[in-house]
């Protein structure tokens, strides 16, 4: 085999290790949908994510949007995490984007830990789902130097519009009942003071 030759296949034989050494999770076409879900004080917006878990946007009254995923099996702790939002993958254009920093969380549900960001952070998701772009996690987990393993999951904006609009109202009831609260609270407060 002549250099170039050589070259070639190192370069072919090392891109493709690379990309096995990712997992990758999204909903396919057919099965992507979000499920609008409400309580008398938050708004759920969720999606579930086959062979993974579910992503979902929490917003609770008094506190800030929370958009998260989790993952329904337990794992080696996450040592790094980072969230783009990237075009669907028929679209072919190059979209700027920036790393959002991720919190993990303890979860409620199951003991699973769950990838989060909050306040703007997950209103620009929001806004990246309503520009047709999917919000992706990636993460390494704690593993030996040659076993890392990326993780990418990527949130579907398919089907999207429809329950956010529900979500969106919900939210927007959120508002006045804080207010309410907040005014009652002060009244009292006058009252006792």
């Amino acid at each position: 085999m002549n250099m170039p030759t050589r070259l070639f296949a190192l370069f072919f034989l090392l891109t493709s290790t690379t990309q096995s050494l990712a997992d990758s999770f999204q909903a396919p076409m057919q099965q992507a949908h979000w499920e609008f879900q409400k309580t008398a004080n938050a708004c759920y917006l969720i999606q579930q994510i086959p062979l993974y878990g579910s992503a979902d946007f929490v917003h609770k009254a008094g506190e800030a949007l929370r958009f998260s995923i989790q993952e329904q099996r337990r794992k080696a702790q996450i040592i790094k995490a980072s969230l783009k939002i990237m075009p669907a993958p028929w679209i072919h254009d190059v979209i700027a984007s920036r790393d959002y920093p991720v919190y993990l969380d303890n979860s409620d549900i199951g003991g699973y830990g769950q990838l989060s960001v909050y306040g703007a952070a997950a209103e620009a998701m929001i806004d990246g789902l309503l520009m047709g772009n999917n919000p992706t996690f990636v993460y390494i987990r704690d593993a030996p130097v040659l076993n890392l393993e990326e993780t990418r999951v990527a949130v579907s904006a398919i089907k999207f519009m429809k329950s956010y609009k529900a979500f969106s109202t919900c939210r927007e009831t959120l508002v006045p009942t804080l207010r309410q609260n907040h005014a009652s609270l002060s009244r009292k407060s006058r009252h006792r003071g």
